[in-house]
Protein backbone atom coordinates (compact mmCIF):
# COMPACT_ATOMS: atom_id res chain seq x y z
CA UNK A 1 0.00 0.00 0.00
CA UNK A 2 2.85 2.58 0.51
CA UNK A 3 4.10 1.93 -2.91
CA UNK A 4 0.51 3.05 -4.10
CA UNK A 5 0.60 6.15 -1.85
CA UNK A 6 4.00 7.44 -2.59
CA UNK A 7 3.64 6.93 -6.52
CA UNK A 8 0.46 9.22 -6.51
CA UNK A 9 2.19 11.99 -4.00
CA UNK A 10 5.07 11.50 -6.45
CA UNK A 11 2.59 12.09 -9.38
CA UNK A 12 1.01 15.17 -7.66
CA UNK A 13 4.95 16.96 -7.22
CA UNK A 14 5.58 16.11 -11.02
CA UNK A 15 2.26 17.62 -12.42
CA UNK A 16 2.55 20.66 -10.02
CA UNK A 17 5.84 20.89 -10.98
CA UNK A 18 5.58 20.83 -14.94
CA UNK A 19 3.15 23.58 -14.95
CA UNK A 20 3.49 26.70 -17.06
CA UNK A 21 3.08 30.28 -16.71
CA UNK A 22 -0.09 30.81 -18.86
CA UNK A 23 -2.60 31.03 -16.66
CA UNK A 24 -5.96 29.04 -16.80
CA UNK A 25 -9.34 30.01 -16.00
CA UNK A 26 -11.60 28.08 -13.66
CA UNK A 27 -14.16 25.79 -15.06
CA UNK A 28 -17.53 24.32 -14.40
CA UNK A 29 -18.03 20.28 -14.17
CA UNK A 30 -14.18 19.54 -13.78
CA UNK A 31 -13.30 15.79 -13.27
CA UNK A 32 -12.38 15.34 -9.79
CA UNK A 33 -10.41 12.03 -8.82
CA UNK A 34 -9.39 11.01 -5.43
CA UNK A 35 -7.42 8.25 -3.47
CA UNK A 36 -9.15 8.26 0.19
CA UNK A 37 -8.27 6.65 2.98
CA UNK A 38 -11.30 5.73 5.66
CA UNK A 39 -11.61 4.84 9.23
CA UNK A 40 -14.15 4.55 11.80
CA UNK A 41 -12.71 7.05 14.29
CA UNK A 42 -13.14 10.28 15.89
CA UNK A 43 -11.64 13.17 14.46
CA UNK A 44 -8.23 13.49 14.61
CA UNK A 45 -7.55 10.33 16.65
CA UNK A 46 -6.05 7.88 15.29
CA UNK A 47 -5.12 9.04 11.95
CA UNK A 48 -2.52 6.15 11.04
CA UNK A 49 -5.13 3.82 11.00
CA UNK A 50 -7.03 5.99 8.19
CA UNK A 51 -4.09 4.47 5.88
CA UNK A 52 -5.01 0.66 6.16
CA UNK A 53 -8.34 1.60 4.73
CA UNK A 54 -7.76 2.73 1.09
CA UNK A 55 -10.30 3.53 -1.73
CA UNK A 56 -10.59 5.52 -4.82
CA UNK A 57 -13.34 8.62 -5.78
CA UNK A 58 -14.56 10.03 -8.45
CA UNK A 59 -16.84 13.87 -8.82
CA UNK A 60 -17.26 16.75 -10.01
CA UNK A 61 -18.25 20.09 -9.38
CA UNK A 62 -20.23 23.79 -10.38
CA UNK A 63 -19.72 27.42 -9.19
CA UNK A 64 -22.28 29.57 -7.48
CA UNK A 65 -21.22 32.43 -9.47
CA UNK A 66 -20.23 30.78 -12.77
CA UNK A 67 -16.51 31.55 -13.26
CA UNK A 68 -14.91 31.80 -9.62
CA UNK A 69 -13.74 28.85 -7.57
CA UNK A 70 -14.95 30.54 -4.60
CA UNK A 71 -18.09 28.77 -3.92
CA UNK A 72 -19.10 25.62 -5.52
CA UNK A 73 -21.14 22.61 -4.95
CA UNK A 74 -19.33 19.10 -5.27
CA UNK A 75 -21.02 15.74 -5.62
CA UNK A 76 -18.80 12.47 -5.40
CA UNK A 77 -18.86 8.63 -5.58
CA UNK A 78 -16.63 7.50 -3.20
CA UNK A 79 -15.78 3.65 -2.76
CA UNK A 80 -13.62 2.68 -0.02
CA UNK A 81 -12.25 -0.92 1.50
CA UNK A 82 -12.65 -1.74 4.93
CA UNK A 83 -11.58 -5.24 6.60
CA UNK A 84 -12.84 -4.75 9.78
CA UNK A 85 -16.04 -2.76 9.24
CA UNK A 86 -17.27 -3.91 6.02
CA UNK A 87 -16.93 -2.17 2.26
CA UNK A 88 -18.79 1.54 1.77
CA UNK A 89 -20.29 3.06 -1.27
CA UNK A 90 -20.51 6.81 -0.57
CA UNK A 91 -22.57 9.36 -2.17
CA UNK A 92 -22.21 12.82 -1.24
CA UNK A 93 -22.86 16.90 -2.09
CA UNK A 94 -20.84 19.46 -0.06
CA UNK A 95 -20.94 23.07 -0.30
CA UNK A 96 -17.43 24.70 -0.28
CA UNK A 97 -16.00 27.93 0.65
CA UNK A 98 -12.75 27.81 -1.20
CA UNK A 99 -10.43 31.09 -0.33
CA UNK A 100 -7.70 32.06 -2.32
CA UNK A 101 -4.35 32.15 -0.40
CA UNK A 102 -2.23 33.47 -3.41
CA UNK A 103 -2.71 32.91 -7.09
CA UNK A 104 -1.93 28.98 -6.35
CA UNK A 105 -2.61 27.92 -2.74
CA UNK A 106 -6.40 27.64 -1.36
CA UNK A 107 -7.80 26.34 0.90
CA UNK A 108 -11.33 24.46 1.59
CA UNK A 109 -13.95 24.88 4.04
CA UNK A 110 -16.80 21.52 3.06
CA UNK A 111 -20.14 20.70 4.75
CA UNK A 112 -22.97 18.56 2.78
CA UNK A 113 -24.54 15.70 3.21
CA UNK A 114 -24.86 11.53 1.77
CA UNK A 115 -25.75 8.39 1.87
CA UNK A 116 -23.49 5.86 3.03
CA UNK A 117 -23.98 1.54 1.94
CA UNK A 118 -21.92 0.06 4.16
CA UNK A 119 -21.53 -3.87 3.28
CA UNK A 120 -20.97 -6.00 6.32
CA UNK A 121 -17.30 -7.51 6.51
CA UNK A 122 -18.84 -11.76 7.15
CA UNK A 123 -21.43 -13.42 6.61
CA UNK A 124 -24.59 -12.61 9.06
CA UNK A 125 -27.18 -14.32 10.70
CA UNK A 126 -30.70 -13.30 12.04
CA UNK A 127 -32.94 -15.40 14.45
CA UNK A 128 -36.23 -16.28 12.62
CA UNK A 129 -38.64 -18.39 14.58
CA UNK A 130 -35.78 -19.66 17.05
CA UNK A 131 -33.54 -20.45 13.85
CA UNK A 132 -30.38 -18.80 12.53
CA UNK A 133 -31.04 -17.82 8.87
CA UNK A 134 -28.38 -16.63 6.95
CA UNK A 135 -28.55 -13.18 5.57
CA UNK A 136 -25.33 -12.80 3.46
CA UNK A 137 -23.25 -9.98 3.62
CA UNK A 138 -25.22 -7.47 2.09
CA UNK A 139 -25.77 -3.95 4.14
CA UNK A 140 -27.27 -1.59 4.41
CA UNK A 141 -27.61 2.40 3.71
CA UNK A 142 -27.45 5.34 6.23
CA UNK A 143 -27.71 8.92 6.39
CA UNK A 144 -24.27 10.52 6.52
CA UNK A 145 -23.09 14.04 7.10
CA UNK A 146 -19.42 15.07 6.12
CA UNK A 147 -17.66 18.11 6.90
CA UNK A 148 -14.25 19.06 6.12
CA UNK A 149 -10.92 21.11 5.33
CA UNK A 150 -8.72 21.22 2.61
CA UNK A 151 -5.42 22.66 1.12
CA UNK A 152 -4.10 22.54 -2.17
CA UNK A 153 -2.51 24.38 -5.12
CA UNK A 154 -3.32 25.03 -8.50
CA UNK A 155 -1.47 24.02 -11.53
CA UNK A 156 -1.93 26.44 -14.66
CA UNK A 157 -0.28 24.96 -17.65
CA UNK A 158 -0.63 25.54 -21.43
CA UNK A 159 -2.11 22.36 -21.86
CA UNK A 160 -4.58 22.38 -18.34
CA UNK A 161 -5.97 23.63 -15.14
CA UNK A 162 -5.53 21.07 -12.28
CA UNK A 163 -6.17 21.63 -8.51
CA UNK A 164 -4.24 18.88 -6.22
CA UNK A 165 -5.46 18.63 -3.03
CA UNK A 166 -5.42 16.68 0.49
CA UNK A 167 -8.35 17.32 2.38
CA UNK A 168 -9.70 15.62 6.03
CA UNK A 169 -13.41 14.50 6.64
CA UNK A 170 -14.83 14.16 9.30
CA UNK A 171 -18.67 11.63 8.84
CA UNK A 172 -21.64 11.39 11.29
CA UNK A 173 -23.04 7.83 9.93
CA UNK A 174 -26.94 7.55 11.31
CA UNK A 175 -28.50 4.18 12.23
CA UNK A 176 -25.78 1.98 12.23
CA UNK A 177 -26.86 -0.11 14.64
CA UNK A 178 -29.47 -0.45 16.91
CA UNK A 179 -26.91 0.23 20.24
CA UNK A 180 -25.31 3.17 18.49
CA UNK A 181 -27.33 5.12 16.68
CA UNK A 182 -24.89 7.80 15.41
CA UNK A 183 -20.89 6.36 14.67
CA UNK A 184 -17.84 8.73 13.75
CA UNK A 185 -15.67 8.09 10.47
CA UNK A 186 -13.14 9.68 8.83
CA UNK A 187 -11.81 10.47 5.18
CA UNK A 188 -8.60 11.19 4.18
CA UNK A 189 -8.45 12.50 0.78
CA UNK A 190 -5.49 13.16 -1.95
CA UNK A 191 -6.64 14.26 -5.21
CA UNK A 192 -6.95 16.36 -8.52
CA UNK A 193 -9.27 18.70 -9.93
CA UNK A 194 -9.16 17.98 -13.78
CA UNK A 195 -10.39 21.21 -15.36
Amino acid sequence: MRPVCLSFILLLCLIIEASGQEQKTYTNFPIIITLNFHAFALPFRDIKANFSNIGIGVGTEVSFTGSSSTGVQQVQAIWYHNKAMGNGLLLQTQSVWRPDFNSNAFGEIKGGVGYLYSFRPSESYQQVNGKWISVGRKGKGMLAIPVGISAGINSRSTNAYMSNFISYQFLLVKNYNKSIPIVPETLIQAGSAIH
